[in-house]
């Protein structure tokens, strides 16, 4: 019996424009709901972002919230908690980290019903740091999940319960290559190699965009049937795994996001799709996100804080991070280039410091340069490389 944890993350950027959402719910979320519905042996282990419950309790999605719901008390899901705009945690102060933790949790309790935190936290992009990882443990988190590419050594073992050295968190490690596949046809394809008849207990852990499950792959091919109803595959979820270990060891994982690869780590660039150092853009979108985080922070007393705190939140989402990356960092995922996606980022830190009412107007005009420095340096960057190719075709 081949024992399959499938994690699934779903997330939407706080801004994304209702109709994309619509078509994301109607495709994947509403899709999980009726899978998970349909297969009694199919359960997940599952974050939803606040970012994303907010749009859908404001968006008149109240059947989908009270589905999931339902599937949570039945014990199909079982929930774990993050940071309530998708933020790449490493990169923050940790006073934005507790914020965005803590928002988060707020809003699960309330709308899913919770009467306590999740025992679990995923960190966004899986972006891990030692720093972070100890905020995690002291807010009463228990266990985190992370990449192969964050184990130490060349190869874990997944019947070992690993925890964090000098911190006391437990924390498992997704299979990358079945993660970055489609899971359900990769395991029935391969279900003799992973289950073979020796090993008593054999496990799966994948981990990915629940997005992956409808929205961004079509099931052509019936996997979901064959794999969700195979009568040598059984799902489980992390709890349940962590209960079935006996030996546990220390260790220290590496610094790295679930998209990092071995050469990023050797240049120590861990984090290289939201700051690389050699991206004018990254480098200067994160000495506005750091003006605007220390410039709203300073000013708590002033009459348009709510708007200018908000507006920061929204900013920090590691999404407009991301498409200024100009990469493509898997099969499933398109070039990581979108010039309007990167503006509505600088919008909202921009907007986070332009909203104070009483503020020292050459804050204003230091963020207002480094705001049209970014818009300059990306259409710039955009119109050469890619209207050029236009061009010629």
């Amino acid at each position: 019996m081949l024992k399959w944890i499938e994690f699934l993350h779903i997330y939407q950027p706080p801004n994304q424009e209702s109709g994309v959402l619509d078509q994301v719910v109607i495709e994947s979320y509403n899709h999980i709901v009726w899978l998970l519905t349909k297969y009694p042996n199919f359960k997940i282990t599952l974050n939803i972002s606040g970012s994303l419950l907010e749009q859908l309790d404001g968006n008149g999605y109240t059947e989908l919230i009270k589905n999931l719901k339902f599937l949570i008390k039945q014990g199909k899901i079982e929930l774990v908690s993050s940071a309530m705009y998708h933020p790449i945690l490493p990169l923050l102060p940790e006073s934005e980290v507790i914020r965005q933790i803590k928002l988060n949790n707020e809003i699960i309790t309330k709308r899913l019903g919770l009467k306590h935190q999740p025992a679990g936290f995923y960190l966004p992009e899986m972006a891990y740091s030692p720093r972070v990882a100890a905020i995690v443990k002291a807010l009463g988190y228990q266990w985190i999940i992370l990449d192969e590419i964050h184990f130490p050594k060349k190869h874990y073992n997944n019947q070992i319960k690993y925890q964090i050295k000098n911190n006391g968190l437990y924390v498992i490690f997704r299979n990358r290559a079945y993660s970055k596949s489609f899971p359900p046809e990769s395991i029935v394809k391969n279900i003799k190699k992973l289950n073979p008849p020796i090993q008593k207990n054999n496990y799966l852990i994948t981990a990915h965009d629940g997005e992956l499950y409808g929205h961004f792959h079509k099931n052509d091919y019936g996997y979901y049937q064959k794999a969700f109803a195979h009568q040598a595959i059984k799902n489980i979820l992390i709890s349940d795994y962590l209960k079935t270990l006996k030996t546990t060891e220390q260790i220290t994982p590496r610094s790295a996001s679930w998209e990092s690869t071995e050469l990023e780590l050797k240049k120590h660039i861990p984090f290289a799709l939201w700051a690389d150092p050699k991206n004018k853009i990254h480098q200067k979108f994160w000495a506005l996100s750091e003006l605007a985080i220390k410039t709203v922070n300073q000013n708590q007393s002033d009459p348009n804080y709510f708007w200018s705190r908000k507006h920061l939140d929204y900013g920090l989402s590691s999404c407009y991070f991301w498409w200024a990356a100009a990469k493509r960092p898997d099969s499933f995922s398109p070039v990581t280039w979108n010039p309007t996606a990167i503006e509505k980022g600088l919008k909202e830190l921009t907007s986070s410091i332009r909203s104070l009412e009483h503020l020292n107007p050459r804050v204003k005009l230091k963020a207002e340069k480094l705001y049209l420095a970014l818009i300059k340096i990306i259409w710039q960057k955009h119109w050469k490389k890619y209207y050029q190719k236009n061009e010629k075709i």
